[in-house]
C-alpha cells in the first residue's frame, strides 16, 4: 500500500491530519481544474474549498479501485459547472469574457521576436482567442480544457464529466471546430 492509499484508508477512518495531507498533495491541481472553467481566481479559491469539504464529507464512498485523482476532480468539475449554471440562473453577469494570459500555449514559444508589430500581433491572436473560448458552452470548454491543460484521457474526462467518453470525443471536436471557425482570420 502506498502513501496516499494509506492517507486514504486513514481519511476514511476520519483522521484529518491524513486528509490535509491529501489536500497539501492535491490542492494547487484541483484549483487549476477549477480555475480552467470559472477563470475567476477568487470563485476558482472558493470553489476549491467547496469541492475539498465535499470531499471530507464523502471520502468514505471513495472506492480505491480508481485514481484519487479522478474522484477529486469529479467532485471539482461538478462543483464548477454547478456554480455557472447557477450564476447563470441568477442572471449574473458571467465573469468568464476574460480568458487569462496565465495559460501558457505551445504556439507562444514560437514568438521570440521582440518587434512591436510581432507582440501587437500576438496581442489581437490572444485577445480574440480568448474571445473565442468565452463562446463555448461550459461543458464544451471544460472538455476541451481537460484534454488540453490538464492532458486528461478521453475516458478520464468521461469519468470527470460523468458521461460517455463518445460525448466527450464529440465536445472536444466540436470545440475545435467552433475554434478554427472563429479563428481562421489569425490562420
Amino acid at each position: 500500500m502506498n502513501q496516499e492509499s494509506e492517507c486514504i484508508a486513514k481519511a476514511q477512518k476520519g483522521d484529518q491530519s491524513a486528509f490535509g495531507e491529501l489536500v497539501k498533495k492535491h490542492h494547487a491541481y484541483v484549483f487549476r481544474v477549477i480555475y480552467t472553467i470559472v477563470r475567476n481566481e477568487d470563485n476558482a479559491k472558493e470553489l476549491s474549498q467547496q469541492t475539498w469539504i465535499k470531499s471530507w464529507k464523502n471520502i468514505s464512498r471513495f472506492k480505491q479501485n480508481s485514481a484519487f485523482t479522478s474522484w477529486i476532480y469529479q467532485i471539482a468539475t461538478r462543483t464548477a459547472l454547478d456554480h455557472i449554471r447557477k450564476a447563470k440562473r441568477r442572471g449574473e453577469v458571467h465573469y468568464l469574457d476574460e480568458w487569462s494570459e496565465e495559460i501558457d500555449s505551445p504556439a507562444d514559444a514560437s514568438f521570440s521576436s521582440s518587434e512591436p508589430r510581432s507582440k501587437l500581433e500576438r496581442s489581437e491572436i490572444r485577445e480574440h482567442f480568448n474571445k473565442v473560448i468565452t463562446k463555448l458552452s461550459p461543458k464544451h470548454r471544460t472538455a476541451l480544457m481537460l484534454r488540453e491543460i490538464e492532458e486528461l484521457s478521453y475516458g478520464e474526462i468521461a469519468k470527470v464529466m460523468k458521461c460517455q467518453t463518445g460525448t466527450v470525443m464529440s465536445r472536444i471536436f466540436n470545440a475545435r471546430k467552433s475554434i478554427q471557425r472563429y479563428m481562421k482570420e489569425f490562420l
